[in-house]
């Protein structure tokens, strides 16, 4: 063998590696910046109802239209509800007939009027014991409660009135 090519297979892998090593160290590219140009925003479509979609849906009615096209709720959430009046000086009464059951072998209904809310019981005075508060007005009796209909018979003078479950 000559002594050239033994200086070549001795140095050639070392020469090798070097060069790559060396190709690998070089300075890496930066990336240059351009100047930020200021965005403009799209203008916003026009706050008009959109015309129906191409494929067949009708857009929503928005919040503004729909608070339009309904009512406002009660004046007074906690006050008495409508129906159930018991005028000034006068006797008239609408109570309002929530539910029936039975407690042992007395029936009772329950019942909604302008003073309030309450279990109502067959008797003068509708109170199902002598403690407990007064729901109908004074002089109204409570006739008859019917289990099966869901109805109360009330009575003024001597004029029965009926009232069922709302």
């Amino acid at each position: 063998m000559t002594w050239w090519k033994q200086a070549a297979e001795r140095w050639f892998l070392p020469v090798v590696v070097l060069v790559s090593v060396a190709g690998c160290g070089g300075e890496t590219p930066t990336v240059t910046a351009l100047p930020s140009a200021p965005v403009q925003p799209s203008p916003l479509p026009e706050a008009s109802a959109p015309a129906a979609l191409a494929i067949g849906l009708t857009p929503l009615p928005s919040a503004e239209e729909v608070q339009q096209a309904t009512p406002g709720g009660r004046v007074d959430p906690f006050g008495p509800l409508s129906g159930a009046d018991v005028q000034e000086g006068t006797s008239v009464i609408t109570p309002i007939v929530t539910g029936v059951l039975m407690v042992g072998n007395q029936k009772r209904a329950m019942v909604t009027t302008a003073s309030g809310s309450g279990v109502i019981c067959v008797g003068a005075d509708g109170r199902c014991e002598d403690d407990a508060p007064l729901v109908l007005p004074t002089g109204w009796s409570v006739l008859s409660i019917d289990m099966v209909s869901g109805c109360i018979r009330l009575s003024l003078n001597d004029e029965p009135q009926d009232f069922c479950i709302a």
